[in-house]
């Protein structure tokens, strides 16, 4: 991995923890890289020497659970200066393995067509699923969360802004209430954001 990359990703796995613990979510690392921080300086070929088993290699990011404990969420996290539907065949194996993920995108390009200003023009997410044998995707779509065969999406900047605002998934984390946090997370990620 370029060290540019491995910077991106570790300052936007950061950003978002914290954007989660700062709305009193549990936060717990489960990325292989974070379980076995040895694997961090190998390159692709000799990680994939060592023989772990693709549960392993495809841990998500984060489980992300409320204060209580009662509920849990498998979070991978992505940055992307591209953003696109293929990002959703990348975490496919992820999905199938777990059953169901969600994925917080950060998206370095996105644009701002209502000129609105607002956090969640760089950062969203969305749930996935296999639901008899259909790889599905979470999105908002007319102000109702909808679930959708990936294959009858299509890519562009209309399915950046169908993906779930951070609230609409974490409801602890209202974008109002937490528009200072998300605001300081976007401009900590300034530095690798297209702004």
């Amino acid at each position: 991995m370029k060290f540019s990359d491995r910077i991106k990703k570790e300052m936007t796995e950061g950003i978002v923890k914290a954007i989660l613990e700062d709305a009193q979510y549990r936060v717990i690392d489960c990325g292989i890289e974070k379980v076995l921080r040895e694997l961090s300086c190998l390159n692709s070929i000799e990680y994939g020497k060592l023989g772990y088993p693709d549960a392993m290699s495809h841990l998500p990011d984060f489980t992300v659970m409320n204060r209580e404990q009662t509920t849990k969420q498998l979070v991978e996290v992505k940055y992307r200066s591209t953003w696109g539907k293929g990002l959703f065949e990348e975490v496919r194996e992820q999905v199938k393995i777990f059953g169901e993920i969600v994925l917080i995108s950060v998206n370095s390009k996105a644009e701002d067509p209502k000129n609105l200003n607002l956090p969640s023009r760089f950062i969203r997410c969305c749930g996935l699923k296999f639901d008899g044998g259909i790889y599905m995707v979470q999105q908002n779509i007319n102000n109702t969360t909808v679930w959708t065969p990936i294959k009858q999406i299509n890519d562009g900047s209309g399915l950046w802004w169908s993906m779930l605002r951070l609230h609409e998934k974490f409801p602890q984390l209202n974008e109002e209430n937490n528009k200072k946090t998300l605001f300081q997370a976007v401009n900590a990620l300034a530095g690798i954001l297209d702004i």
